[in-house]
């Protein structure tokens, strides 16, 4: 005799309404910034971004990536929404409040994030290096976005196993991507200041998401 398999159904009108201010805000930075956009979406491929606004003033408190921070704040807490409920679908409610709690642990921890990289870079007196790292990140984690928000969109009206596990292996890959672009455009600056790099990978990086992802689904 066949089982019956549970299947999670998940209200796509909210969903909705978040991805469509995602892609309001992406239309907004387009317009405005179309230039940097258009640099941005092919930061993977060249250094031409990178070279053309990493000395800028103010580096990373400007509109265009005031904007993408909360694109990327929202993404990554749709693809961690996603990951939950495909991994742990019978400890969670999943409903829009649920994603108002990653969202909200997400946007805290991004914060904290923030703050502790510029505390250890006054301790260390690495100011300069952790703004150039920092400014890496969120120009990384913008075509992050750019790539994934299609995927995202399709995955959450397609419902297909298959396909979530395809979105979540191929965020995956692009993180660890952009992780061999930094390690091999700084690699005189990383191994200069390697003690600094492994403690703020550790600090930053690791563990905040794994504590994140843990409170989440207990």
């Amino acid at each position: 005799m066949t089982e019956a398999i549970e299947r999670i159904f998940i209200s796509k009108d909210w969903i909705t309404v978040i991805l469509m201010i995602v892609v309001t805000l992406l239309i907004l930075n387009r317009l405005k910034f179309s230039e940097r956009f258009y640099k941005l979406q092919y930061v993977l491929l060249n250094n031409s971004y990178i070279n053309s606004y990493a000395k800028m003033n103010p580096v990373l408190l400007n509109i265009f990536n005031i904007i993408f921070f909360v694109i990327v704040t929202i993404t990554l807490s749709l693809i961690i929404f996603t990951s939950i409920q495909l991994y742990y679908p019978n400890n969670i409610t999943f409903n829009f409040t649920f994603f108002l709690k990653v969202l909200f642990y997400i946007s805290v921890f991004t914060v904290i994030r923030v703050i502790l990289g510029v505390l250890l870079g006054v301790l260390f007196e690495k100011e300069r290096e952790q703004q150039h790292f920092t400014f890496l990140k969120i120009s990384y984690l913008s075509n992050f976005c750019l790539i994934t928000i299609p995927f995202i969109t399709v995955n959450f009206y397609a419902g297909s196993t298959v396909f979530t596990h395809f979105l979540l292996i191929c965020s995956f890959l692009l993180f660890l991507y952009y992780y061999v672009l930094i390690l091999k455009n700084n690699q005189s600056l990383i191994f200069r200041n390697s003690f600094y790099f492994i403690l703020y990978i550790c600090t930053l990086e690791i563990a905040p998401f794994a504590i994140i992802f843990k409170t989440l689904i207990v």
